[in-house]
């Protein structure tokens, strides 16, 4: 179903773009395998201002561990709305003591696949940009700027597939 209104692009602070990584469970790293590029999809969680996840030996350890920059990508799409937004987070991996995880992240991290994934991997951030494509949908309003949020008795009613309730995500900049 296509949306009306005309969408635009907005670019997330650092801030926004760890708070939404941190909500997502599966992400996809980008390596350079024998000078080709390769995405991975791995389970991932946040620790501070990097990513870490665990791996079986192979290409893509050695690739992440190799000292060469990697790229570390989640999206969030709404189809309907044809919205969504997109992080990337640019640096270097290095593989970890498993005994130098922390409890908490350790607890975090929740493995989808098959395999040991016995090999733990941080990859530390250079730059994280963020942007999220965003459209009016029915019923809104723009605010005008410095007017704040729309109060929550004006606000419109979450989509029927939505639970009631604050909005996924931290609170949107004033557009």
């Amino acid at each position: 179903m296509a949306t009306s209104g005309e969408p635009w692009m907005e670019y997330l602070n650092e801030d926004e773009c760890w708070y939404l990584l941190s909500l997502h469970p599966v992400g996809r790293i980008g390596v350079l395998v024998d000078g080709a590029p390769e995405v991975y999809p791995v389970n991932f969680t946040v620790d501070g201002t990097s990513i870490v996840f665990r791996t079986d030996p192979g290409n893509m350890l050695r690739s992440v561990c190799d000292g060469r920059p990697v790229c570390f990508e989640v999206d969030g799409l709404d189809f309907t709305g044809e919205t969504g937004w997109s992080v990337l987070v640019k640096g270097s991996g290095s593989e970890i003591a498993a005994e130098s995880v922390d409890a908490g992240v350790r607890e975090r991290l929740r493995i989808w696949s098959v395999g040991e994934k016995a090999h733990w991997v941080r990859i530390g951030t250079r730059e994280i940009p963020g942007r999220r494509l965003d459209r009016p949908s029915p019923g809104h309003r723009p605010t005008p700027p410095g007017a704040g949020p729309i109060p929550e008795d004006e606000a419109p009613a979450p989509p029927p597939d939505q639970p009631p309730g604050p909005a996924p995500g931290p609170p949107r900049d004033q557009r």
